[in-house]
């Protein structure tokens, strides 16, 4: 009985731990107004005097806290990776591409329901960061993706095993995002920049 009630509370206490998010990093992430770029496809990189950089850093923060996370409820013994943030602050968005070393993290996201994508390049010595942010909501984009998904022919799939786009997908099949930002900042690792 003691055996039995023993097996119970670990298998418990190891779902209950397999269920939740683990925090992998987090940052404190400050981007300079100044120092955004804005770029639109057809249009190229528009004039610094015409951006409206006090609404981008309100609609795309240009303070923010940044966390990745791992989901260890994955059976078939895949973690999912997800970034949260002020954009995607709910359950955050699936990692594309994640790699943290002694010196630098990059984070690449898989593209969201509404069709954005999120990449950082963080220097953990320095904390110089550079954020972009790709925008694909476009009617051109959708009627390229759509002549993409009904091609018989093509050799590379579209979407990975769990139906989601990558960046370096998009870029294979040569679709454009409408609209690119980029940002330049500081992050320091936990919080309180």
């Amino acid at each position: 009985m003691k055996k039995t009630l023993a097996i119970l509370i670990y298998v418990f206490v190891s779902l209950e731990v397999l269920g939740k998010p683990t925090n992998i990093i987090k940052f404190s992430c400050e981007y300079e107004p100044g120092l955004i770029k804005q770029e639109q496809k057809d249009i190229g990189f528009l004039n610094n005097e015409l951006l409206n950089t006090q609404k981008i850093c309100s609609v795309l923060s240009c303070q923010d806290v940044i966390e990745v996370n791992i989901n260890k409820t994955q059976l078939d013994g895949d973690n999912e990776y997800r970034l949260r943030n002020s954009w995607f602050d709910h359950q955050g968005i699936l990692i594309d591409d994640f790699v943290l070393t002694k010196n630098f993290v990059t984070i690449n996201t898989f593209v969201s329901q509404a069709y954005f994508l999120e990449s950082y390049l963080i220097n953990r010595v320095t904390g110089k960061t550079k954020r972009t942010f790709y925008r694909f909501d476009d009617p051109e984009f959708f009627y390229k993706l759509k002549k993409i998904e009904d091609n018989k022919d093509k050799k590379i799939p579209l979407y990975n095993e769990k139906g989601k786009l990558s960046l370096k997908t998009l870029k294979l099949f040569s679709l454009q995002p409408s609209e690119i930002f980029y940002f330049q900042g500081k992050c320091s690792e936990g919080l309180g920049v």
